[in-house]
């Protein structure tokens, strides 16, 4: 394994001694975050064994913050390091990190992750424990009373898996105004939608990339380069790496409950969605369920076109037209030439036709072919597609995609 030297600072942030049975660090990025006690809090509610885990708390600001917000974090940081000291035991530490002065170019999740990630590396490096589990949380987000506990075990689980997605629920119970909760539903609704239509057509890629509810093991870490320093979008980026390898899975035994609240922080995200959904007053667009199928006149036929590039005739024209301006064919000749067989250019072909170039095909087809849809009329055709009476309701409509999703439910 290539040695890891992309550490964001070359000097340890963190000084306290390592406990030698640390299997979990949780990281948590912190940028004028007023609900970071209601996240400490719902880590003290959990109870676990077999090890013991440290909270890195990454306060983070650009060299650009405001005065006020500069303030809060200097007042939070001193705060914490007072609190943590006083709930931490032996098995479960809080440790406040606070880095400020970030160029304001790439100030955000990205840098705010990957220093605390680069932090719980070094110190899962100090006591040779290269299996230990880095996870990501937000600041404004709860877990359930097992979530440690479910940590631990898979990170003392012996196996391939390199990172993780964890199961995650939107909380609809906070303090929000109907208008809030009815946005975060549309936008889960989009998420879940968007997840389940790549599985129906079996795509290897099909799952969750969550910040606050992804974890990587940190050998894994090290061997993908570290976390990126995108201001938004880092967790699609980070995690695709590890979902590429096969060496990835779904954690569906405990929960993350990510905000619903209202943000433009970031260029695009859960927050920006909701604000966007509010705004306008209309309903969720998303993209059209004909747009997937097309794409499955592909896949329906990859085995075809393997064995004579003429098949090719038999794909939809949306999807033939994209094909086409990716110049497949030399792709085609390119992967075909390096496989033996059709497993294998089955598997080089979605190292190409990965995540990244489905949401260019989606694109492409939205702009071209078949413009979006309401999250009412995406919803249906799922419902419809599962065999399950479909409810007007979309909330519920939510709940029976939360547990299809939850039970790991495959076509």
């Amino acid at each position: 394994m290539r040695k890891y030297n992309n550490f964001e600072f070359d000097h340890p942030l963190i000084t306290e001694t390592v406990d030698n049975d640390l299997k979990v660090s949780v990281v948590i990025p912190a940028f004028h975050e007023v609900f970071l006690t209601k996240t400490i809090d719902s880590l003290l509610e959990n109870t676990f064994h077999n090890g013991s885990v440290e909270v890195i708390i990454v306060i983070n600001e650009s060299e650009s913050v405001s005065k006020e917000i500069s303030n809060f974090h200097q007042r939070q940081y001193m705060e914490l390091k007072d609190f943590s000291q006083k709930i931490s035991t032996p098995k479960l530490k809080f440790l406040p990190v606070y880095i400020k002065n970030i160029d304001k170019n790439i100030a955000g999740p990205g840098i705010a992750r990957k220093t605390g990630m680069d932090e719980a590396v070094k110190r899962f490096d100090k006591i040779n424990n290269p299996q230990g589990l880095i996870v990501n949380l937000d600041g404004d987000t709860v877990v359930e009373t097992n979530y440690l506990e479910e940590l631990i075990n898979a990170a003392i689980t012996k196996d391939k898996i390199k990172a993780y997605s964890i199961y995650f629920e939107h909380d609809l119970n906070e303090d929000t105004s109907p208008a809030e909760k009815n946005a975060i539903i549309q936008y889960e609704l989009h998420l879940r939608y968007y997840i389940n239509m790549q599985r129906i057509l079996k795509l290897p890629f099909a799952f969750y990339t969550i910040g606050s509810a992804m974890a990587v093991r940190a050998f894994a870490y090290k061997e993908a380069f570290g976390m990126n320093k995108r201001q938004a979008g880092e967790d699609f980026y980070f995690l695709h790496k590890f979902i590429k390898t096969g060496f990835f899975t779904e954690i569906n035994s405990t929960k993350v409950f990510p905000s619903a609240r209202i943000s433009e922080r970031v260029p695009f995200g859960t927050g920006k969605a909701m604000n966007k959904i509010i705004q306008s007053g209309k309903l969720l667009q998303t993209y059209s369920y004909r747009s997937f199928e097309s794409l499955n006149s592909l896949l329906l036929n990859l085995e075809a076109i393997y064995l004579d590039y003429e098949n090719i005739q038999l794909i939809e024209k949306p999807v033939m037209e994209f094909l086409n301006m990716k110049n497949f064919k030399k792709r085609y000749n390119e992967i075909k030439k390096h496989t033996k067989d059709y497993q294998s250019f089955k598997k080089r072909f979605f190292r190409w036709f990965d995540a990244f170039q489905l949401m260019k095909y989606l694109h492409f087809v939205r702009d071209n072919y078949y413009g979006n849809i309401d999250i009412t009329d995406a919803s249906q055709y799922l419902m419809k597609f599962y065999n399950i009476p479909n409810p007007t309701d979309l909330e519920k409509v939510l709940f029976i995609l939360r547990m299809v999703d939850k039970n790991h439910f495959r076509i």
